[in-house]
């Protein structure tokens, strides 16, 4: 049976709310376009669930780099 329920109309100021959030998230966005495939294997080879802990992984060796010699 198909569902019947009518849409919900988002009015002016929800939309203009909705464009607003979506303008600041896209400012913490970043485009790593062609480093995406390197990014990838490292969150594999790394055994990483999510690419928060890639990122914060290379911060901290941008940090607290570890020499070897």
């Amino acid at each position: 049976m198909a569902d019947t329920r009518a849409k919900r109309q988002c009015s002016d100021e929800q939309i203009a709310k909705k464009r607003e959030k979506e303008k600041e998230r896209a400012k913490s966005r970043i485009y790593i376009r062609k480093a995406f495939e390197k990014w990838r294997e490292l969150r594999r080879q790394k055994g990483f669930q999510s690419d928060i802990q890639v990122a914060l992984f290379l911060l901290d060796r941008w940090v607290n780099p570890v020499w070897f010699f």
